[in-house]
Parts: C-alpha cells; structure tokens; sequence
C-alpha cells in the first residue's frame, strides 16, 4: 500500500465517523482545537493525521480503539509495500513506477470493481469466532486476469486485530466476468471495533491498481462478548 492510499484510507473512514455522530466539520474544530482547514485536509487524504488526533475521533465519536487500530494496520501496510518495492529495486524488477513497483503484467487499462460482499459492515461477531467473508469483484478491464491474489494489507495476525490469512487466490476472470474471492477470519478478543484490508497483488505481492482509483477491499466487524 502506498502511503497517499493509506491516508485515503483513513480519512474517510475518520469522515464517515464524524458524520454518522451527526458533528460538522465546524463544530469538530471547535470541540478539538484543530484548525478546520487541517481536518478538511485529513479527512480527504491530503494530510496524515496524527496519532493525537485519531485518538480524539475515537474518543469523542464512541469509536473506542477503532481508528487506532486501523491507523496501525495501514501503517503496518505502507511498510510492507516499501519492502516489497525495495525488494524489486534489488532484484531490478521491472517495471517501476513512481511510488514503488507493480506486476510485470501491469496495464493502465486493468480495473476491478466490488460488486458484492457478505457479512456488511459494523457486523457484530463474538469475541474469537472465526466467520466467512466473501467479496464479489468484476473484472471492468480490458485485460484477463491470471495468477492474481486478494492480500491482507499489514500484519494479518497481530495480537487484538481482525485475524485472517495472509491471502486467498482470486480466480482468473475474462473482461466483464465477476468472480467470488472467500476467506475465513476471526474476530480479535477485545471487544469494539476492527477492520482487516485487502488488495490484489500479484504471487510477490505487488500491488495491480496501485493508486487512490482502486481503494483496497476491506472487511470492518464489531466484536462483542456475546450476541
């Protein structure tokens, strides 16, 4: 993942907490002591929030840990992009783009689309239960896609995160066919909220669509002790 995706990310997210606590972007100003145009800047992806600051939305709009821990995974996730890009770069793998490397199959024409998934967002879940996800992704290119992977961005077993193997092979797909990628994950043991990403890469890892027009998949669960 690329540090302008992670940001992104984790702007929106921030956003859609804000928002669903019924709070304008003033009045978080004001209640927080962060100028306005900051937060406008971090909400949309052109600034990396600080951890203070995650912390107040967590705080402030009932998010518990939440936002913390999705900052760590995507960081986590940065820094196993620049690994793999480094990798590359000692191996003279091409091509290189701008920002690190992608497939040797990479083109600019590639795209995938989700166009359904199971267990929706803010699912509650107990405390370790394992559940299947699935994720339906159509191929909206104009290239065929083989030998691709839906890889967990950051450490997919750190202790108190969404658990789940580091990959699954998505299947190959022609223009236009949607094809379903499952995986089983388990809910952490703490209670609140927590979110696992996923990107299509290639077999080492490499990202397809490497830029902020693909955001990564992601699987976002409420873990409770019990239903």
């Amino acid at each position: 993942m690329r540090p302008a995706q992670a940001r992104y990310v984790i702007g929106c997210r921030m956003r859609e907490l804000r928002e669903a606590a019924g709070v304008g972007l003033s009045r978080a100003a004001a209640l927080s002591g962060w100028d306005k145009g900051h937060l406008s800047r971090v909400e949309r992806g052109h600034t990396k929030p600080s951890r203070e600051l995650i912390e107040w939305y967590d705080a402030s709009f009932g998010a518990g840990q939440a936002l913390v821990n999705q900052l760590m995974e995507l960081d986590a996730a940065v820094r196993a992009g620049r690994d793999v890009s480094l990798r590359d770069m000692r191996r003279h793998v091409q091509p290189v783009l701008l920002g690190g490397s992608v497939p040797v199959d990479h083109h600019p024409e590639d795209r995938a689309e989700l166009v359904g998934e199971t267990v929706p967002d803010g699912t509650r879940v107990c405390r370790d239960q394992s559940f299947v996800k699935a994720w339906e992704i159509r191929n909206s290119g104009s290239q065929s896609w083989h030998g691709r992977w839906l890889t967990r961005q950051g450490a997919a077993g750190t202790p108190g995160w969404l658990r789940s193997p580091a990959r699954a092979s998505l299947p190959d797909a022609v223009p236009g066919e949607v094809v379903t990628v499952s995986m089983t994950l388990q809910a952490p043991s703490q209670v609140g909220a927590s979110t696992a990403y996923f990107k299509i890469t290639d077999d080492a890892g490499r990202l397809y669509y490497p830029g902020l027009e693909s955001p990564p998949v992601y699987c976002t669960i409420f873990t409770v002790h019990e239903l």
